[in-house]
C-alpha cells in the first residue's frame, strides 16, 4: 500500500507541475499581429489604415459631443515576439463633430480655441499607442480580444475647446487616460467578439468597438509576465464614455489602404 501511496503523491506531484507549466504558457502567450499568415515579429511594421464604421460620442457630465467622420494618421502596427503583445501607433482625427448636449447647447459650439466664436468640426488627439490585451474574467485573462489606447506620453488624448464665451459652462477640457475596445469580426451578417483559442483565420479589415458600457479593466501579458491594467477615461476630470466603431485595414508605404491585404491580431 505505501508503494501505492507513493506513486500515486508522484502522479499527482507530476499532475499539478504540468497544470503549472500549462497555466504559464497560457499567461505568456500574448496577442499578436499576422500578416499574409506570417507573424509580424519585433522591429517588422506595416502601416494601417482605418475609417469610420459607427458614430463616435464622448460622454461626460451632462456633455455629450459627437462626430461622424474618422481617419488616422501614420497608423502603424508594430511586430513582437513570444511574451510580448502586438501593439500599433497612430494619431487618430475625428471629423465632422459637434455638441449635441450639455454645456450651453445650442448656443456654445466646438471651437477652435477656448471662448471663440469660430466653429470648430474636428478633433485631432496627440500620437497614440495601443496594445493587444484580454479581457479580465475572475481575476485572471479571459478569452476575449480586446485593444487599449493610451497617449504616446503623458496623459491627454486631447483637449476640447468651446465658445462663444459666456455661451458655455466650460470652454476647455482635456480628455485623459486610457480607453479598451472589443476587436469584432467586420464580415457581412456575422460582425461577432473576437475570442482567443478559436481557430486562427485572417481578414481584410476588423472592427475596434467601444461599447456602452466602459471596460474597466483588462488583462496584459507583457515581459513574460501578466497583470490587471485598470482603464478609465476623463473628460474634465470627469468619468467619462466614449462609444463608437472604427474599421481597420491594411495600408501601404504611402499609408493608401490594401483593401485586398489579409491579415489578424488573432494568434
Amino acid at each position: 500500500m505505501n508503494r501505492f501511496r507513493l506513486i500515486g503523491v508522484v502522479l499527482l506531484a507530476m499532475f499539478a507541475l504540468g497544470c503549472a507549466m500549462a497555466s504559464a504558457a497560457q499567461a505568456t502567450s500574448a496577442p499578436f499581429f499576422s500578416v499574409g499568415g506570417t507573424r509580424l515579429v519585433a522591429g517588422k511594421t506595416h502601416n494601417f489604415d482605418a475609417r469610420l464604421f459607427s458614430a463616435f460620442e464622448l460622454k461626460a457630465n451632462g456633455i455629450r459631443v459627437r462626430c461622424t467622420g474618422l481617419a488616422v494618421e501614420k497608423g502603424v502596427l508594430l511586430g513582437s515576439n513570444e511574451g510580448e503583445p502586438g501593439r500599433d501607433d497612430e494619431t487618430v482625427k475625428f471629423s465632422s463633430c459637434s455638441l449635441v448636449e450639455g454645456n450651453g447647447f445650442p448656443e456654445c459650439h466646438l471651437s477652435p480655441k477656448e471662448g471663440s466664436e469660430e466653429v470648430s468640426t474636428t478633433i485631432t488627439t496627440v500620437p497614440l499607442k495601443s496594445e493587444m490585451v484580454e479581457n479580465v474574467l475572475e481575476g485572471a485573462g479571459g478569452k476575449q480580444l480586446l485593444e487599449e489606447f493610451f497617449p504616446q506620453t503623458g496623459t491627454t488624448f486631447a483637449t476640447l475647446f468651446f465658445g462663444p464665451k459666456g455661451e458655455c459652462t466650460i470652454e476647455a477640457a482635456k480628455v485623459t487616460g486610457s480607453v479598451a475596445g472589443e476587436i469584432l469580426t467586420d464580415e457581412v451578417g456575422n460582425t461577432e467578439k473576437v475570442e482567443l483559442g478559436t481557430p486562427k483565420k485572417e481578414s481584410t479589415s476588423w472592427l475596434v468597438n467601444f461599447p456602452a458600457v466602459s471596460i474597466s479593466e483588462v488583462w496584459l501579458i507583457t515581459g513574460g509576465g501578466a497583470k490587471i491594467a485598470k482603464t478609465e477615461l476623463e473628460f474634465g476630470a470627469v468619468a467619462a464614455v466614449l462609444t463608437g466603431t472604427a474599421l481597420t485595414l491594411l495600408a501601404n508605404t504611402k499609408f493608401e489602404p490594401e483593401p485586398a491585404a489579409k491579415w489578424s491580431p488573432l494568434p
